[in-house]
């Protein structure tokens, strides 16, 4: 197993992944000055974004339903747990998108290779509530 995402496993095969896409950051505001340039203040760190390109051969190794199940998730817009292959729990994310790029069809319109991209965000824990969260429900 390459990764877990919710029921889905990346693999070698069916659901080969073979290359990810990572990028995370701080969210900075910008302070109007006179006479100097803007500054900047730390407000927090920025969306964590994960992507993976994927290829799935159908006829000979199948992955159709793997890319199905992934479908279903992202549009049921529930979190999904993430680990990686060698054990490490990366947290949850929710899927922004699954895309797939179908070539060489065959005689019922299926692609002997399918290309796919499955964007995710990282997420809060499910459920955790944070004290700021909770205040502006209040009074909300």
């Amino acid at each position: 197993m390459l990764y877990q995402l919710g029921g889905t496993q990346f693999d070698v095969v069916p659901f080969n992944t073979h290359e990810t896409d990572h990028e995370m950051g701080g969210d900075f505001a910008a302070k109007d000055l006179i006479g100097t340039m803007r500054d900047r203040e730390f407000v927090g760190p920025s969306d964590e974004k994960l992507t993976f390109s994927c290829r799935i051969f159908p006829a000979k190794f199948g992955g159709l339903e793997e890319l199905e199940g992934l479908q279903v998730a992202a549009v049921s817009g529930e979190p999904q747990i993430l680990v990686r292959g060698d054990g490490t729990n990366l947290g949850w994310w929710v899927i922004d998108k699954v895309g797939d790029k179908a070539t060489f069809l065959d005689i019922k319109g299926v692609g002997r290779v399918i290309e796919v991209q499955i964007a995710i965000t990282r997420v809060p824990v499910p459920g955790k509530t944070t004290i700021l969260g909770a205040l502006l429900r209040l009074f909300g």
